[in-house]
């Protein structure tokens, strides 16, 4: 264990006891089983109340509570080699970038003027970041209006994994709830989605928040597709409404989703919040690490 490491988990280690009292700290310490990634990541979507702002400001505090990867949603109106330098400044990585293209919403009428890059024109900037995951985030509704027209994105992401294994990326998606609609059948329609891919062209982003809001069980999917899941989104809900809280304090079963990190494939997990619980984008980001360092094996 890096000198770096080390002292992420002991600060993560007592922002729990703090978090959750000295008895619960010990509880958690007893349950440590679960194989969590070496650099825990975030999804920069999170922060996007400080970003652009304050790029460096925001990086600095990321790396200091134990954030060693973050996931792109945009550059921070930033030039991409410049946003790269920023994350080298702190000592961060990218392993991972969220980018729509134009073909993606050909079909919807809603996004017509969107004014999104092509499809090649991302990749360059992807490729210039750094980054091995180009990652599709989100089919518009009005370009999936019955199962035929979603399943035909899989058809599309087949053909951007060939030009973009072609300069060293991978193809991803990143599912929400609606991939699991089973339009009057007894098969969500992911399932399908998930077949019909090339699993040498284009792997999954399996936001386990959203699978759960959608009734399904993130680790029998896992079981389903094995090896399919290299990343992770991590997020929590609780209550009847699945209100968005900090990793931990909602009703997913942490320890055992961490356990079929194997099973899933797991290579990195991006820690994420739509809407950050009391609007702290910051405080989520620090809590939610001391919570998933707590499972650390």
């Amino acid at each position: 264990m890096n000198r770096r490491h080390f002292l992420r988990q002991s600060g993560a280690a007592a922002a729990v006891g703090a978090l959750v009292g000295p008895g619960a700290a010990r509880a958690l310490a007893a349950a440590r089983s679960a194989p969590v990634p070496a650099e825990i990541g975030i999804q920069l979507y999170t922060l996007r109340d400080l970003l652009p702002g304050d790029v460096n400001g925001v990086l600095e505090m990321l790396a200091r509570v134990g954030i060693g990867e973050v996931e792109t949603a945009g550059y921070a109106d930033r030039d991409p080699a410049d946003f790269r330098a920023a994350l080298d400044a702190h000592g961060l990585t990218s392993p991972s970038a969220h980018q729509m293209v134009a073909e993606v919403v050909a079909g919807s009428p809603s996004m017509a003027n969107a004014g999104l890059p092509d499809f090649d024109t991302a990749l360059e900037t992807i490729s210039t970041v750094g980054q091995n995951y180009f990652v599709i985030p989100w089919l518009p509704p009005d370009g999936r209006p019955d199962r035929d027209g979603y399943l035909r994105l899989a058809d599309l992401l087949n053909g951007f994994g060939e030009r973009s294994q072609a300069v060293g990326v991978q193809m991803a998606y990143h599912n929400h709830d609606f991939e699991f609609e089973t339009f009057g059948t007894d098969r969500p329609a992911y399932f399908d989605f998930v077949e019909r891919l090339d699993p040498d062209l284009v792997t999954l982003e399996l936001d386990l928040y959203w699978v759960a809001v959608a009734g399904y069980d993130p680790v029998e999917v896992f079981e389903r597709y094995p090896g399919r899941f290299p990343l992770w989104h991590v997020k929590d809900g609780a209550g009847d409404d699945m209100a968005q809280t900090v990793v931990g304090r909602g009703t997913l079963d942490w320890p055992r989703i961490f356990a079929a990190s194997e099973t899933a494939g797991l290579r990195h997990a991006f820690l994420e919040a739509d809407n950050p619980p009391d609007g702290d984008s910051l405080a989520f980001a620090r809590d939610s690490v001391a919570y998933v360092e707590s499972l650390r094996e």
